[in-house]
């Protein structure tokens, strides 16, 4: 009996994280649920309206996503019609983050914009959902500065170089002047600089301009090459690993994404992980965006945020540590939101 008390008052001392560790408590099923739980789970580029992802991050346990208000050409078919374009991208951007704004306006009882790192760790604390607003391409500046001010006041807080095409920022393989200043006016505003799809040559530009961190959202370490991926870790950001079939794989699975995952924990270490996934609609302009492309397998390793979970069971099969696994979840891209953009 003297044991048993003993042993009472000692789990009740050190509490539910005790309990998380001790091998003999949980099976791999109940570490994984209880680590997703009192995580801060962030999808860091997603595209798929917002309304409907609601009740699907709620049930996979999602805390936050980044999403994308637009992209440097149009979503269609004939996409390429509009890659020289560069005119009207800055009210077409303003009027798709306007509904963003207007969607979660319309439902605060489950959605909040994450203008702060705070504001998503308050969506976590209160069982909410936090938008954070990015957008894929910087077309949408229109060569002018004062534009990143605007965008960044009304709720901007990433941006994406370049897409495929060329922009004002980086016309073919280097940052432009104006690309350069963007990137130092990013680090001055709070605006996180996402280096995805950028030439080899920009990307290392950006690298020396900056002083902040910087992101990857969507991408893997073997299409990024070593030297890439550490200067990413070198700058104390994150590649968030795509979930997409172009980088994955036909059909891909869980499996793929812990593959990438490993990649680069393995090279640089787990703190430079995230989860990008890069959603997106698979009817309509969306998907003869992706047939025009050349894609015809459009499948994630995952159908949707609900299923989230099971990147987190995956993770604790291949024995990571409960630190790596929250890092990887959200941790490690709060992490980059806090010294982008403060609390």
């Amino acid at each position: 009996m003297k044991d048993r008390i003993h042993r009472r008052s000692f789990l009740a001392s050190v509490g539910a994280t005790a309990l998380l560790s001790g091998a003999d408590q949980d099976g791999p099923d109940d570490r994984a649920r209880r680590l997703h739980e009192r995580s801060t789970v962030i999808v860091i580029h997603d595209h798929r309206p917002i309304a409907p992802d609601v009740p699907l991050m709620l049930a996979g346990g999602v805390t936050a996503k980044l999403y994308q208000i637009g992209v440097d050409v149009e979503p269609t078919g004939k996409y390429a019609a509009s890659a020289s374009s560069r005119d009207g991208w800055a009210r077409r951007t303003e009027t798709v983050l306007e509904e963003a704004l207007r969607t979660i306006e319309s439902d605060p009882d489950h959605l909040l914009l994450a203008r702060t790192t705070d504001d998503i760790v308050r969506a976590k604390r209160e069982h909410k959902l936090a938008i954070l607003l990015g957008v894929e391409g910087g077309k949408l500046l229109e060569g002018k500065l004062d534009k990143l001010g605007h965008f960044h006041q009304l709720g901007l807080r990433e941006l994406q170089l370049r897409w495929a095409v060329p922009n004002q920022l980086v016309e073919q393989d280097s940052l432009t002047d104006f690309g350069v200043d963007v990137v130092k006016e990013c680090n001055r505003l709070g605006v996180i600089v996402d280096l995805t799809h950028i030439p080899e040559r920009a990307f290392f530009q950006a690298v020396e301009v900056t002083h902040k961190p910087l992101i990857v959202s969507h991408g893997t370490g073997r299409e990024l090459g070593d030297a890439r991926v550490d200067a990413i870790a070198r700058s104390r950001g994150v590649i968030g690993i795509h979930f997409y079939s172009s980088y994955l794989g036909p059909r891909p699975t869980v499996v793929q994404v812990l593959d990438a995952i490993d990649h680069i924990a393995r090279r640089v270490g787990a703190d430079a992980v995230a989860l990008g996934v890069d959603f997106f609609p698979t009817t309509g302009g969306w998907r003869d965006f992706q047939l025009a492309q050349g894609t015809t397998d459009i499948s994630w390793a995952i159908p949707d945020l609900s299923h989230i979970e099971s990147v987190t069971r995956g993770l604790v099969s291949r024995n990571y540590t409960d630190a790596q696994i929250e890092g990887i979840l959200g941790g490690n891209f709060l992490r980059v939101c806090r010294e982008c953009f403060g609390g």
